[in-house]
């Protein structure tokens, strides 16, 4: 049986030029052997699989090679690098210090720095996983690293730098490398599959890339697993039955049934991801990856930023076009919300399926406040019917009574026509929907009451008191206690068809400017007299002073009867509380 070679080893990059992802840093390396400008150390760090040890032995290579091109790669003729690629080269020395951490271990190192090599000009030393070394080794390292032979270069590799000692790193040119981008992954894999013979769509190779979580040796060996899974047709059906990754369609169907408000349809959907054994809470991060492809795609310039293969990309463009700004916005704010909370919830399934009620109302939602602003800024479309009785005064100013009813639906506080605002003081913030509406009601019943004609009849002040205690008794039993209690303690006055009041404090005085003229306007209907004026009047006696402690109710006592005092002297009494 033929040995099988691995992706990641049968196509590791041999070249600077094809190493992938990472040109950054192999442009730096390039440029530093054409000018001779070489570092004594380096330091490779980044995540797994980006080429971390890959670059180092390029680097060992090229440095070595004997007709190094005019673009800083290596020949691949030489007996430098013939011997390297056929790992014979004794030029390089490696390092695994997972395994060899210790004092010895780097001693052993140091005594083989001092042999010059026997074929090149430089002996490299890759130590790979270097933050493993303990901190005797590191230490016992420090003197070799800053000073090394003219021969001797060190290429140390690390996936976790944090955790390299700081007198390590300051010896050290450090190179980061980054997450290997979708694209270039896809793109080296379908290289691999041409080579191989595999027809491989390219939705299902971007669907590796993504799961490799930027390592191109991850991706490889994916790519491996799914051909031997497969056989030499790689299709996306195919991956994402094997990786069990939820496919996009769900999701596509799953964002139309709730933007056209079928949350049944959208229910029906999550139960038949959740049957295929996905966990809810990666539905819902997949979701809102959705969701934010769909907003990328709506401006032509980010549809750059879109990772996915081709006929997915079109899906996309197809869906952004028919998804409204808001409802995308408000949806993302609905699946961050439930990501949050999902681990803290004890019933996470009800979590999710009541995001997906919310995001299938929002367009309802939507509809409706754009039927209450265009029933605001076109009165027309919201039919009004009205009554107005045109009523015959003694001055020949007609008085219109007009009551006023629409079919718009009333929602919210703000939408409740209550013309008075002392009606909505007196409701208080604690008062509900229902005790407004019915709040509507009674001002409507109040306006449309007065329909009928006024015929100026001669009112005395008796009948102006009674009036006034009729109204002061129906406020009171309409729950309007302050203006009862305000009414009532009042004096009135009636001279020249004027009725007055007399207030002594500013509360008071708020009050009536709240009911001044519903006030008079029922007054006058009462009376059957429009021509009755209404003058306040704030009369306030700061003369009298009013006792509250002790002493000065005594002292108020005694100017009343002076013998209350001579008792006091008598008994040797004292004023108390």
């Amino acid at each position: 049986m033929e040995n099988f070679v691995v992706s990641a080893r049968k196509y590791r990059p041999q070249t600077f030029r094809t190493v992938v992802g990472q040109s950054h840093i192999t442009n730096t390396l390039k440029n530093a052997i054409i000018s001779k400008h070489l570092a004594q150390a380096f330091l490779f760090c980044g995540p797994r699989g980006v080429g971390k040890t890959t670059c180092a032995r390029i680097l060992a290579k090229t440095i070595n090679c004997f007709n190094i091109t005019s673009e800083g790669e290596a020949c691949d003729t030489c007996d430098s690098c013939v011997s390297f690629n056929s790992g014979a080269s004794l030029n390089v020395y490696e390092l695994d210090a997972a395994s060899n951490n210790s004092v010895e271990d780097i001693r052993s190192l140091i005594e083989q720095v001092r042999f010059a090599p026997q074929l090149g000009s430089h002996k490299v030393y890759i130590i790979d996983e270097v933050h493993m070394l303990s901190q005797a080794a590191f230490n016992a390292f420090l003197k070799t690293l800053e000073e090394p032979p003219k021969h001797a270069i060190f290429i140390l590799a690390t996936t976790e730098k944090h955790k390299i000692l700081p007198t390590i790193l300051s010896r050290c040119q450090i190179f980061d490398f980054n997450r290997i981008k979708i694209e270039d992954i896809s793109s080296h894999l379908a290289y691999i599959a041409k080579t191989e013979g595999v027809a491989a769509e390219e939705d299902a190779l971007h669907i590796i890339a993504q799961k490799a979580d930027g390592g191109l040796r991850d991706a490889c060996s994916i790519f491996d697993q799914m051909v031997s899974f497969s056989g030499n047709s790689l299709t996306y059906k195919a991956v994402v039955e094997n990786l069990h990754v939820l496919d996009y369609d769900y999701y596509f169907k799953i964002t139309d049934a709730m933007y056209s408000g079928n949350l049944s349809q959208a229910l029906l959907i999550f139960d038949e991801i959740l049957k295929n054994g996905f966990d809810g809470h990666n539905f819902i991060v997949g979701l809102g990856e959705h969701f934010r492809n769909i907003l990328v795609c709506k401006d032509p310039i980010t549809v750059q930023l879109l990772e996915v293969g081709s006929n997915v990309k079109e899906k996309y463009t197809a869906q952004a076009q028919l998804c409204a700004m808001p409802f995308l916005l408000k949806s993302l704010g609905i699946v961050n919300r439930i990501d949050v909370s999902f681990k803290a919830s004890k019933n996470q399934r009800l979590a999710v399926e009541l995001g997906l009620m919310q995001m299938s109302y929002l367009n309802n939602a939507a509809s409706l406040d754009a039927e209450k602003k265009k029933d605001e800024l076109e009165p027309e479309f919201a039919p009004v019917q009205q009554k107005q009785a045109a009523v015959p005064v003694s001055n020949g100013a007609p008085t219109v009574v007009t009551a006023a009813t629409t079919n718009k639906p009333v929602t919210s506080f703000k939408d409740l026509d209550i013309k008075s605002p002392f009606r909505l003081n007196e409701l208080g913030k604690s008062a509900t929907l229902r005790q407004a509406q019915d709040a509507v009601v009674n001002t409507q019943k109040e306006e449309t009451t007065i329909t009928e004609p006024i015929t100026d009849v001669p009112v005395t002040e008796a009948d102006v008191q009674n009036a006034v205690k009729q109204y002061s008794e129906e406020q009171g039993a309409k729950g309007k206690r302050q203006v009862e209690a305000t009414l009532s303690a009042k004096p009135v006055a009636f001279n020249n068809n004027t009725i007055s009041l007399y207030i002594e404090n500013e509360a008071q005085k708020l009050i009536f400017d709240d009911i001044k003229q519903e006030f008079l306007d029922a007054i006058r209907a009462r009376l059957k007299n429009s021509t009755l004026q209404l003058n306040v009047i704030e009369h306030v006696d700061s003369t009298v002073k009013k006792a509250y402690t002790p002493n000065e109710k005594f002292a108020v006592m005694t100017a009343k009867n002076p013998l209350l005092l001579e008792l006091k002297k008598r008994l040797d009494l004292e004023v108390g509380l």
